[in-house]
């Protein structure tokens, strides 16, 4: 449930606060006076936010505005998509926003042609950087690009299990390297051509040891660094993590767990405040097809499209409590 507290000078003015911010569907779960002032903590229930579109709107450009405020877009930066927007002249948001986004946000996959240098995936705990590699991996498996995959996670438990799992079911060499010296030579091993991608023990951006060591991994093979992010995130660190990532050396952005998130306002800040190019996304769990190259347009549609249908709520619904039971 999302929580919310809400404080007026009377209980009529708290009350007509909850009703403003979350609607009829509001429970209530306590309510006391503080003073001479009345707190309300209220929630709504998961139907609820499964349900819950943006209000409607007929105006192209209010839709559209309407859109990147429920994705929290931060506000500096869904004025300028609204301008740029506006300046198309189209009557349908959608194709006005995905040139807005065409404009602010170049696509730069990592699988569209093969790469000459090495990537390394870098990015937080828990970002989803081992099974990025697998999915890339995958697609360069169907390009017959050769490819060998390296973890410099050396130190999570499970960490060179679940690459050795992954490496095996493709059908493509491993390493392991916990420095710069045993990563060049990892990287040697690899034939000419070859995709190589070297995955990263999860990363504090804000040390700055950890943000050193990543950078002399990198020059050690020069190699590029693409930033893994889980959407869903937000705005105002993912915005922050996008910068110093990006400071650090990473010039690209992988968004993981598209499905699992429903507002994308901090994958677009990462973006804009570290001026990264968006490579693939992260669409599915599923490691041959949980990965694509995704362009403005489809981007556009799933900001636009904010709201689950009633069926597909009541099927999260469903999937939720069966994982509980």
């Amino acid at each position: 449930m999302r929580l919310r507290t809400f404080n007026a000078p009377s209980m009529k003015e708290a009350m007509a606060l909850v009703k403003a911010e979350l609607g009829p569907d509001a429970v209530i779960l306590n309510t006391e006076q503080v003073g001479q002032a009345f707190k309300i903590t209220a929630a709504l229930d998961r139907d609820a936010i499964l349900a819950q579109p943006p209000l409607p709107a007929q105006d192209p450009l209010e839709a559209i505005a309407q859109a990147l405020d429920f994705h929290r877009v931060n506000p500096a930066l869904a004025e300028r998509l609204t301008q740029q927007a506006a300046q198309v002249l189209l009557e349908n948001p959608h194709q006005a926003l995905a040139a807005a986004l065409r404009l602010r946000f170049p696509v730069q996959p990592l699988t569209e042609k093969q790469p000459t240098r090495p990537i390394m995936l870098v990015g937080l705990p828990g970002a989803g950087k081992t099974a990025t590699l697998a999915k890339l991996m995958a697609r360069a498996k169907l390009r017959k690009w050769p490819g060998i995959a390296i973890t410099c996670d050396v130190v999570k438990a499970g960490a060179i299990e679940q690459l050795g799992t992954y490496t095996k079911a493709l059908q493509i060499p491993a390493y392991r390297a916990g420095d710069p010296a045993t990563l060049q030579r990892a990287v040697a091993h690899a034939p000419a051509g070859s995709f190589v991608i070297i995955d990263t023990v999860g990363c504090n951006p804000l040390d700055t040891g950890d943000l050193a060591s990543l950078s002399r991994l990198a020059e050690a093979v020069k190699a590029e660094m693409v930033l893994v992010m889980a959407a869903g995130g937000c705005p105002v660190e993912s915005g922050e993590l996008g910068q110093l990532f990006a400071e650090a050396g990473a010039s690209r952005l992988i968004p993981t767990r598209i499905d699992a998130a429903r507002r994308y306002g901090g994958i677009l800040a990462a973006a804009e405040a570290g001026r990264l190019s968006f490579a693939e996304f992260g669409i599915s769990p599923e490691i041959a097809t949980g990965i694509d190259i995704v362009g403005a347009d489809r981007i556009a549609q799933w900001l636009l499209e904010t709201a689950p249908s009633r069926a597909q709520a009541a099927d999260m619904l469903r999937l939720v409590s069966g994982t509980r039971s």
